[in-house]
């Protein structure tokens, strides 16, 4: 059980999830892919929100949104991507309006929260 009271639980691809709702996600888009709706479906996508840098001699990392899932739904040529999510930490919210922000002239994106 995690802090936030999820506890991990496997999907028919025998991979782990940081919760049962993700699972059953991924097990949805699964599906959704052999079924040819969907395609190019990525687990744990990492995107960067903002660059590394230094700063007066110092190095700081770069900052990296890591979603649940990405994936094009061919049905309305969309690059989505999404999250499953119980628990909204104030990090995850700052790094959603970042992300919302750098994709904010991108048409052909969608980000979905479930």
């Amino acid at each position: 059980m995690s802090k936030y009271h999820s506890r991990r639980a496997d999907c028919n691809q025998l991979h782990s999830h940081a919760s049962v709702k993700e699972a059953n996600r991924c097990n949805e888009l699964t599906l959704m892919e052999r079924g040819g709706r969907i395609k190019m479906l990525k687990q744990q996508p990492r995107l960067e929100l903002r660059g590394g840098f230094t700063f007066q001699g110092e190095k700081v990392r770069k900052i990296e949104y890591v979603a649940d899932f990405s994936y094009f739904d061919n049905d309305t040529e969309i690059w989505c991507i999404e999250d499953t999510k119980g628990f909204k930490t104030e990090v995850y919210k700052l790094k959603v309006k970042l992300l919302k922000f750098v994709m904010k002239e991108a048409e052909d994106f969608l980000f979905i929260e479930s």
